[in-house]
């Protein structure tokens, strides 16, 4: 397989904390260029891991020697840019949530389709090892059937400055850690949910949704249960009920290399815990992109990005309902 090479368009500090160290690991890979509309920064960067600096991000896709691009950006800047890049011939993964509107992902998905670019949310949870163990007891009827799934995602508050409280720059908690929750009910309960009910807290100062619930079904009527927001005590799990027991993980999302993930298992025969290997979901992720841009396959991947758009909007329009309902 031929390697690919990767520019990464802004310097953010997930980027530097956790993907540009695991893209080193990974031998079908290589990082040609890190550009920043700071040109010191971009330098800064491209020192500490032994690429090109660049001043700009149209700089960055005029590179011939560049396959695909990295975008680590605000979702506000992802139509701009997932445009351009996208127009200029490179593959994209990119940070969720992949657009701020529906229309916005249709739109970047319609040009994906007529220039055969596959473009990827970096929901990166999905790759890990725990995640394939997690959904295994959907199907093994070790739990029985599954009827409901409850997720959580949040965390203490962050300081007003930080882009994710930025209307501009598509903050709010629904793209940001809603967005998991969507994931995870699609990847679990499948493509197509219904949401059944949502409810969206404004910000008053910063205009932007802080925390939110929504409930969702798919044909065959498993339930999917979210909550998520910026005003939690830490929070990153997944529960599957089921009419023989309950498994439960912890810490599902975010887990580091080193970390050593868990299941807690309940059923009438007792309760266990699951202790499982740590894994670098970072580093499966950049194998999975680049083994999967060398397929050239990439309709499934379109289908699963216009599907979560599709989610995110209409738990926002049920929200958007419910507070109407609420204030007539």
């Amino acid at each position: 397989m031929q390697t690919l090479r990767i520019g990464i368009m802004g310097c953010s500090s997930f980027a530097r904390r956790a993907m540009i160290p695991a893209l080193a690991l990974c031998d079908d890979i290589q990082l040609i260029a890190v550009a920043s509309r700071d040109a010191d920064k971009a330098n800064r960067m491209a020192a500490e891991f032994g690429c090109r600096g660049v001043a700009g991000y149209e700089e960055l896709l005029k590179r011939e020697d560049i396959d695909a691009v990295y975008m680590p950006l605000p979702t506000g800047l992802h139509e701009e840019w997932g445009t351009k890049a996208v127009q200029a011939g490179k593959h994209l993964l990119v940070e969720k949530s992949f657009a701020a509107t529906e229309d916005s992902a249709l739109a970047m998905v319609a040009l994906a389709r007529a220039r055969n670019r596959l473009v990827f949310e970096n929901f990166q949870f999905q790759t890990h090892s725990q995640w394939a163990r997690l959904k295994s007891f959907m199907a093994s009827g070790e739990i029985g059937a599954v009827h409901l799934v409850r997720s959580t995602f949040g965390f203490p508050p962050l300081p007003k400055t930080n882009f994710r409280w930025d209307k501009a720059l598509g903050g709010g908690a629904l793209l940001d850690a809603g967005a998991y929750m969507a994931k995870a009910a699609q990847l679990l309960l499948g493509l197509g949910l219904e949401v059944r009910g949502a409810a969206l807290q404004m910000d008053e100062e910063t205009g932007v949704d802080c925390y939110g619930e929504a409930m969702l079904r798919n044909a065959q009527g498993q339930i999917a249960q979210v909550a998520f927001g910026f005003d939690y005590f830490y929070q990153c799990r997944v529960e599957l009920l089921g009419t023989k027991g309950k498994v439960s993980s912890n810490r599902v999302f975010t887990a580091p290399p080193d970390h050593l993930p868990s299941l807690s298992i309940e059923t009438q025969a007792g309760n266990r815990e699951e202790m499982l290997p740590p894994d670098n979901h970072y580093l499966n992720m950049w194998r999975w992109f680049a083994v999967t841009v060398a397929a050239g396959e990439y309709q499934s991947h379109w289908d699963i990005l216009c599907d979560q758009a599709r989610l995110l909007s209409e738990i926002r329009k049920a929200a958007g309902e419910s507070a109407r309902q609420r204030t007539s």
